[in-house]
This record gives structure tokens, sequence and C-alpha cells, in this order.
């Protein structure tokens, strides 16, 4: 949690992109995510992309462990949202954007029942042992049918200490390997990402779907 705050406090956050994902943009519609439906961003910072989910109808939904990451983004759309605290998370509302700002690995089951989730820099930012309790929280956040956009990085894990952590497509597929399907929609090399000194990176596109 600190060095999360630290890399928001002093802009290291070379995560987050001045322009929508471009794999989202070209997959999201194959998923079949319910029109208008709910959809939840996982670690969210302050992503455009939930700005491109809102335009296309859907209510936004975030979980964000650092609270300037939270109040940029509504400052930045120029919304003054409403606040209310309980006793783990601190919910902003404004909008079609709902953000929980708090551990969220730690929202109680059945708070959510969302109809889509969508990831692109959560589960690589969490290591290896955090994993099976992200892939809980979406199946206690999630309505039975839901589906999500998953959007990996993987490289020789012992090339580079991470964050962003590598999650091989094999480990995506035992992660969800209890009570969801998955399909992986692409796979590419990131060739213009060599500078990170590491031998070879890739990334995947997964749809997954509740069961």
């Amino acid at each position: 949690m600190t060095l999360w705050h630290e890399r928001w406090v002093t802009e290291q956050i070379g995560w987050h992109r001045p322009v929508y994902n471009d794999m989202m943009v070209k997959h999201w519609a194959s998923i079949g995510a319910k029109p208008y439906g709910t959809v939840l961003v996982p670690l969210c910072g302050k992503s455009l992309d939930m700005v491109w989910l809102a335009q296309r109808g859907h209510n936004v939904i975030g979980l964000e462990m650092v609270e300037l990451a939270v109040e940029t983004f509504f400052r930045e759309r120029n919304l003054t949202p409403e606040k209310a605290t309980s006793q783990q998370h601190t919910t902003y509302r404004s909008g079609p954007y709902t953000v929980y700002h708090g551990d969220a690995l730690a929202l109680e089951a059945n708070t959510l029942q969302v109809d889509a989730w969508y990831d692109r820099a959560a589960m690589i930012a969490l290591p290896a042992t955090a994993r099976d309790g992200y892939v809980q929280q979406l199946r206690d956040q999630t309505s039975p049918g839901a589906v999500g956009l998953l959007i990996t990085y993987a490289y020789p894990q012992e090339e580079m200490e991470g964050p962003p952590f590598s999650l091989p497509d094999e480990e995506v597929y035992r992660l969800f390997s209890d009570g969801f399907t998955v399909e992986r929609l692409e796979k590419m090399q990131l060739e213009d990402e060599r500078g990170r000194g590491l031998s070879t990176i890739s990334s995947s596109v997964f749809k997954i779907q509740r069961i």
C-alpha cells in the first residue's frame, strides 16, 4: 500500500495511459457484456478506460487502494462525488461512476453483483500469492454469467522483480479453472517493450465468464 501511495504522490505512474487501451477497444464488444450493465474495474487508478466504458452506457464501479488516485479521477472529470464511509471503504459516487477506496481484496462478499469486469493492470500488479484472493473477489462480486476482459503481461519472472508481475497464460487458466470458462482471444509479442531488458515479453487477451 505504501509503495503505491508513494508512486502516486511522486507521479511514478507509468502504467497509466492518456489514451484508451487499444485491446479493450478492439475486444470489448466480442465478450458479450450486458448492454448498459454494470462493469467492475479492479485497481482502477484514474484510468480513462472507465470513461470509455461509461460512454457506452455502462455503470462503472472501480476498486482502488490509493485515495489520491480516486480523487484525481473525479477532479479530472470535473465531477464532485458524494462520499460515504464504512468500516473498511470510502465510496465515491458521481454520474455513472462509483469508486470504492480501500483494500480491493477485502470487499465484503456480495457487496456487488456486477454484470461484467475489465482488468488491464490489476492482476499483474499483484504478486502471485495474492491472485487466488483476487479471483475469489470476482466470484463474490459478480452475477452468474458475468463476463470479463482480462489483458495480461508475461515475461520470465526471474528477469525482473516487478511490479508489473508476470502472468503467463497457463496461470490464467489455472486461476480461473473453478467456476469460470476461459477463452484466449489474442496473444501478441511486445517488441516495443524490450527496453526493459527482458528476453521476451508477451500480452494475451482473455474472455472469462463466470459459470
